[in-house]
């Protein structure tokens, strides 16, 4: 089973908790930012640039931030926001710490390495944030950085720090525009790839229909039909079981093509399938077995149970009027031949067709339109089964 049909089976909870699964995985990747950062602050600490007891406070700031995240997470909260993902959140988040600390240090060269990695939250947004979300961080970050450096460089005119921080100012401004075009790149990368992805589930979705749906009718194909008909047949081999199937044909139908055209031909195939399929219980199985011929499978019911159920399908099927070449109106009829298949048994599928098979060439030799059961104890011939236009029919 494929990705997608598992995915296409699980429930809704089951999703949720999937998508849940993956934003805490997402989560802990972030956590490697959030260490690396913590370990520079150590190192700028260690170097005498800033106070221990305020890295301290930074490293508790940012542990703090991912429980928040993880808590949310944990317990669904996110459920609540119209962006589950909280990626927005999660890229501000680490900004104020950030600033905060940014503003503590007394080195330009402490703060040009401190904003090098104070921009990395930005790069994770790139891969999920929308373009309009991920301007409003590039803005954030980018006013709350000009605002520190810029007071820092005021309050440390005497140590020429002024001048450094303009130059950090001068290559954020080329720095941030080039994060927004490749955040623009990605994301229209992203757009064309789910593009591209839909374009290949609608394919597959179709060529999965087409492998077990007659292209003309939309009902079940002949494939399709002789694997429920193996499964059918396992269940009587596992336990006491009983199925009957049904060899269903339209009478006269070469007579419907010749009179009206081979376009009302297809018509008659379509409103007549559909409304067989819609007369025929949920769990069993119906659909085109070839030419004008249909074929039905009936589980967990017997040969006196299933005629009845055929005789009301004949009758169904009788009501429907068509409209033929010039406006003319007409009727059809069906024969419909039954056999049964039990654990006592347990006949091969060529078999058990070869039975249904011969019960509707009893119903076409008795004036068609009609239902006839082969006996349960019928013996089955090991021959071909034939044509029914071969035999005189059609």
């Amino acid at each position: 089973m494929s990705i997608d049909d598992r995915r296409a089976e699980e429930t809704e909870s089951e999703r949720v908790a999937r998508h849940q699964r993956v934003r805490l995985r997402r989560l802990g990747l972030s956590c490697i930012s959030y260490a690396m950062q913590i370990a520079l602050a150590v190192v700028i600490a260690l170097l005498g640039a800033v106070t221990p007891m305020f890295v301290a406070g930074y490293a508790a700031a940012q542990c703090l931030i991912v429980a928040i995240f993880y808590v949310a997470f944990r317990t669904g909260l996110n459920l609540r926001s119209r962006e589950p993902n909280l990626t927005l959140a999660q890229v501000l988040a680490p900004a104020l710490p950030g600033l905060v600390l940014l503003y503590e240090l007394d080195s330009a060269e402490a703060q040009a390495a401190l904003v090098l990695t104070t921009v990395v939250p930005l790069l994770y947004g790139t891969l999920d944030l929308s373009m309009g979300s991920f301007i409003v961080a590039v803005m954030v970050y980018s006013i709350g950085y000009m605002v520190v450096v810029f007071s820092h460089g005021l309050l440390h005119t005497q140590d020429g720090l002024l001048f450094h921080n303009w130059i950090l100012l001068a290559s954020l401004t080329i720095v941030m525009p080039q994060i927004v075009l490749l955040s623009a790149l990605i994301n229209r990368l992203r757009r064309t790839l789910t593009e591209r992805n839909d374009e290949v589930r609608e394919a597959m979705a179709r060529i999965s229909v087409m492998a077990v749906r007659d292209h003309l009718t939309g009902l079940y194909n002949r494939r399709w039909l002789m694997e429920m008909l193996d499964r059918e047949r396992t269940r009587c081999q596992r336990a006491p079981y009983v199925f009957c199937v049904g060899v269903i044909d339209v009478d006269h139908f070469k007579r419907i093509n010749d009179t009206h055209g081979h376009a009302v031909g297809d018509e008659v195939l379509k409103r007549l399938g559909r409304n067989m399929a819609d007369g025929v219980r949920e769990i069993d199985s119906f659909g085109r077995f070839g030419g004008e011929e249909f074929l039905w499978i009936v589980p967990a019911t017997d040969l006196d149970r299933a005629m009845e159920a055929a005789e009301r399908l004949r009758r169904r099927a009788a009501e429907l009027v068509f409209a033929g070449d010039g406006g003319a109106q007409f009727s059809v009829t069906l024969s419909i031949g039954l056999a049964q298949n039990d654990s006592d048994r347990r006949l091969r599928n060529d078999m058990l067709l070869r039975l249904a098979d011969a019960a509707l060439y009893e119903a076409k030799e008795a004036g068609r339109d009609r239902v006839v059961a082969a006996p349960r104890d019928a013996p089955v011939r090991p021959v071909a089964r034939p044509r029914l236009r071969e035999r005189g029919f059609d």
